[in-house]
């Protein structure tokens, strides 16, 4: 338990009795355990600022939603009685690059113990459950002139051509309309992405961020994996995610290997272009022609059928047409002219036997939901922000961040009972009774 001893004030538990804003980070402060965090440098050289102090410190910055660090250090030095909450000397204040410094150095393992153990008491004590969990990621723009949308020479086409500070930075898009059917109007930005596993209360249960180029599908697996590892959720848990997420591999991975389900609608860019099949039950071309089956298809764990141009390998068809295709279509003629393809998809995985069109779909699916409130949440509703070059810099901000959310249900579920404002990430202390001590 932190204990305070503030110089300024002999009454604090006046204050803190007196005060919303004073009495929400002595909450959060209390629920945040940092054993495993070393708070300062007691071998070879200086001793220097206290780590814990440094976290608390940023813990303020994200809910408080200061974008600068010197902006916090302008913030702080304006509440004084919260720079010693926080664990500094009033007149001794770190300069900025001390907090960057502690962004650089510090091991993400570290930031990320705390956010863990924090998660395993909200579902030890069944505030969290673990039978249903949404998938999703947020794009973070990196510092860079790169994302500034008036910047008239600003790089959204060259990925290979990477921002001068920024070199873990990769270029995507996170937003687009999609206008006749092809997708117009694409916002592109350099940066990273936050991927989060949220469960069905709100309150995300693993994290990670890595360059915006990383399939979601991808590193859905890796979170997975993790929240298994971490949890240890049953068979037969729900996880949910939007068309990003539609691959078979994390089908598979999900069902097959963890006896789960998966409830993703259809990304249309992955299904097959509609068929029309001729008398012999084999499809027609663009000419209209029924095409002639050219064996079996085998590509990892997919199978299909494949069909090809019947002019090309139908001597009986091709003397009916003996000026080649009737539409003269490229494929005939041009590269290597052999004939227009088409395949039939004969797997049948997990992708295909998820009941997309049942009322257990739907209902379960209007869940995720619930992360795009999450994301709001964590900051800024299109995208989050960072002032940081390194990567790792970049992934501890967003540590902290998510920690910072699930530090607010912590202390609203177990230090405060109240259950119902774990979400509530301003207000959850506002009129509240604190604690006795124990």
């Amino acid at each position: 338990m932190q204990n305070f001893q503030l110089s300024l004030f002999c009454d604090f538990q006046l204050l803190i009795q007196t005060s919303n804003f004073y009495r929400k980070y002595y909450l959060l402060f209390k629920a945040l355990d940092l054993p495993n965090m070393p708070d300062k440098n007691y071998g070879v050289g200086r001793t220097g600022y206290s780590r814990h102090a440094m976290l608390r410190a940023f813990i303020v910055k994200h809910l408080e939603r200061i974008e600068t660090i010197p902006g916090l250090i302008e913030f702080l030095d304006s509440h004084p009685t919260l720079i010693e909450m926080c664990g500094f000397n009033m007149h001794n204040l770190p300069d900025e690059t001390q907090f960057y410094r502690f962004l650089r150095k510090t091991p993400n393992s570290i930031l990320e113990h705390p956010y863990t153990q924090l998660n395993r008491g909200l579902v030890k004590e069944k505030v969290l459950s673990l039978d249903k969990f949404i998938l999703d990621s947020k794009p973070v723009m990196a510092a860079t002139r790169e994302n500034n949308f008036k910047n008239p020479n600003r790089n959204t086409r060259n990925k290979r051509k990477k921002p001068k500070r920024n070199l873990s930075a990769t270029l995507g898009y996170y937003s687009c309309q999609e206008i006749h059917g092809k997708k117009d109007n694409l916002v592109f930005f350099w940066g990273y992405r936050t991927h989060v596993i949220v469960s069905k209360e709100g309150i995300s249960l693993v994290e990670l961020t890595l360059p915006n180029n990383v399939p979601d599908a991808k590193v859905a697996k890796r979170l997975i994996r993790k929240l298994k590892r971490v949890f240890g959720f049953k068979k037969g848990s729900i996880f949910i995610a939007d068309a990003a997420y539609d691959q078979r591999e994390l089908y598979n991975f999900i069902v097959n290997e963890l006896k789960c389900q998966a409830f993703i609608p259809i990304n249309p860019r992955n299904q097959q272009e509609p068929k029309t099949f001729g008398s012999h039950g084999c499809p027609l071309c663009d000419a209209g022609l029924e095409m002639k089956s050219d064996g079996i298809w085998t590509e990892g764990p997919r199978t299909r059928i494949k069909f090809r141009c019947p002019i090309k390998t139908n001597p009986k068809v091709a003397k009916k047409y003996p000026k080649g295709c009737p539409i003269s279509h490229s494929k005939f003629s041009q590269d290597k002219a052999y004939g227009c393809t088409k395949y039939l998809d004969l797997t049948d995985d997990a992708r295909s036997q998820v009941p997309r069109d049942t009322k257990l779909f739907k209902d379960t699916y209007n869940l995720r939901t619930e992360v795009e409130r999450y994301f709001a949440r964590l900051g800024d509703r299109e995208a989050e922000q960072t002032t940081h070059y390194k990567l790792r810099s970049v992934q501890n901000q967003m540590t902290i961040a998510h920690l910072s959310l699930s530090l607010v249900a912590y202390a609203a579920a177990l230090l405060l009972k109240q259950p119902e404002k774990i979400r509530c990430y301003r207000t959850f202390a506002n009129h509240s009774v604190l604690p006795r001590a124990a």
